[in-house]
């Protein structure tokens, strides 16, 4: 989780840097406006006037070495790239979080939010490619009048892609999944993460990610809308009485409700589950939040245990009997 955390941090710090850089860039071309853009007596002037048939036209300066003529011409691009990218990723910012104030709150707005999220980022940085292939002199009319064609071709050849966007829109939609529920999908046990415009992530209590195909996810298994109902089995030797079991936890109920604060209910002795080959074993349950499923287990049997000990009911463990016969 630790890492997780440090690389989410490392990329937006990186994002600030470059916002911050480009910035600088963008203000000294606004002060320094006419000595980068003057095509004649600017910084990175190639040209000058000269007198020709009466009338005055602009050459190549003769004695500037071709290296040279190729970096002064492509700098004044790279320095509008450079604006281009500082208002790109100011107004990523920005809306980023104008809809991280609007959609918070409740796990299914937060969702909303994360899907609307990502195609915003997508919009935005399609706009942004188009306007840096302007600045570089491409035809982005011919650009974008030759998007319709591609898009059918592509569209055929993405069909996967497609079913993933709807099948993410329909997921949010419903309300079946948001993020934050626990849910299973293909014995799968993780937080929801993040609900986007092609795959959802999950993450489990290790800190292990993983990513789905919002049109692969057909069936999953929601364990956040009700209370969980975590079940343990404790073993006791075939000769104890049953009888006198019963009666050790009824007598300890709120002692070992009391070892286990992240049950939401009292433990409930189901009988017994099954006469295994060196014990019985006793069947218990509780309600608790399915976020504490696994600590509530470990909670219940480590108070059980306590309270049989302490009653001088042992928790037997695997025997061998040997019979050796006599001669």
């Amino acid at each position: 989780m630790e890492n997780t955390a440090k690389k989410g941090k490392g990329f937006t710090y990186f994002g600030i840097v470059l916002l911050f850089v480009f910035a600088a860039i963008t203000v000294l071309s606004f002060v320094f406006y006419n000595d980068i853009n003057d095509s004649v007596n600017g910084w990175f002037a190639v040209n000058k006037w000269v007198e020709k048939d009466g009338q005055m036209v602009l050459v190549p300066i003769e004695d500037m070495s071709p290296l040279l003529r190729f970096i002064y011409t492509i700098i004044p691009k790279l320095i509008v790239t450079a604006e281009v990218l500082f208002i790109t990723l100011l107004v990523l910012y920005v809306v980023c979080w104008i809809l991280g104030r609007i959609f918070r709150e409740t796990p299914r707005r937060i969702t909303i939010g994360k899907l609307v999220n990502s195609i915003v980022k997508v919009v935005i940085w399609v706009a942004c490619v188009i306007a840096v292939l302007a600045v570089w002199g491409m035809n982005v009319g011919a650009l974008i009048a030759s998007a319709g064609v591609l898009t059918l071709v592509v569209g055929l050849g993405m069909q996967s892609l497609i079913a993933d966007v709807v099948a993410g829109i329909f997921l949010v939609c419903d309300g079946t999944l948001q993020v934050g529920d626990i849910v299973t999908i293909d014995g799968w046990r993780g937080t929801v993460q993040e609900i986007g415009i092609r795959n959802t992530k999950l993450i489990n209590y290790s800190g292990d990610i993983r990513v789905a195909n919002n049109s692969t996810i057909k069936v999953f298994v929601n364990q956040s809308r009700e209370d969980s109902y975590p079940t343990v089995i404790v073993g006791v030797p075939y000769e104890e009485n049953l009888k006198h079991v019963q009666e050790v936890f009824e007598a300890n109920k709120e002692k070992i409700r009391s070892l286990c604060p992240v049950l939401i209910s009292d433990i409930d002795f189901n009988g017994v589950d099954n006469l295994a080959a060196s014990s019985v074993d006793l069947h218990f349950g509780a309600k608790c939040k399915e976020g504490d499923f696994f600590a509530a287990q470990r909670e219940m049997r480590g108070a059980i245990k306590t309270v049989f000990e302490e009653n001088g009911i042992c928790v037997p463990f695997p025997q061998v009997v040997v019979h050796e016969e006599e001669k």
